[in-house]
């Protein structure tokens, strides 16, 4: 690993960490943020790490919640980090909302599982359909957080590498 690599990954995993850990309403979260940062800054190997990092210490902290829902929640993390891989290969305003957006649904569609495992509710198509529906207000708001957040983030970097390129160099 280059030692370039290893910055970004322990200033994204503090970064994440202690934007995670300030209080914040449930679902509007920094997690999906920290992902796509991850995914446009770090080889596909190690883009994983910052957002397991960040939940991790959360929970260390805070305390879990049960293996199995704690099991779906990394996982969603793990594949809506990846699913945006190929769409962040450049970095751009339409590239960036749509990994937003991708992230949002594929943590979603995966994190709903959880109350499904933890038996909140009925093992039925009908108990599934409200499970979801019940999650869409976590949807919007995991959208909303991961475009705000990262929008923020990623206009900060483009802006300083303008504006200092001839100082720094930023992955």
């Amino acid at each position: 690993m280059s030692i370039q690599n290893l910055i970004v990954l322990i200033l994204l995993s503090t970064l994440g960490f202690f934007t995670h850990i300030t209080p914040h309403e449930m679902g509007f979260s920094t997690v999906g943020a920290v992902s796509l940062l991850a995914v446009a800054y770090l080889p596909w190997r190690l883009c994983f790490i910052p957002p397991l990092v960040t939940l991790s210490l959360y929970d260390y902290v805070h305390g879990g919640y049960g293996f199995a829902g704690m099991s779906f929640v990394y996982m969603a993390h793990i594949a809506a980090t990846y699913s945006v891989y190929p769409i962040l290969k450049r970095i751009a305003v339409t590239s960036i909302a749509g990994a937003a957006a991708i992230n949002a649904v594929v943590f979603y569609l995966i994190s709903n599982i959880t109350p499904m495992a933890l038996s909140f509710y009925p093992n039925s198509i009908d108990g599934w359909l409200l499970c979801y529906s019940n999650g869409l207000p976590f949807l919007l708001k995991g959208l909303l957080a991961n475009l705000l957040f990262a929008g923020i983030v990623f206009s900060v970097i483009l802006l300083s590498k303008k504006l200092y390129a001839h100082r720094f160099v930023i992955a």
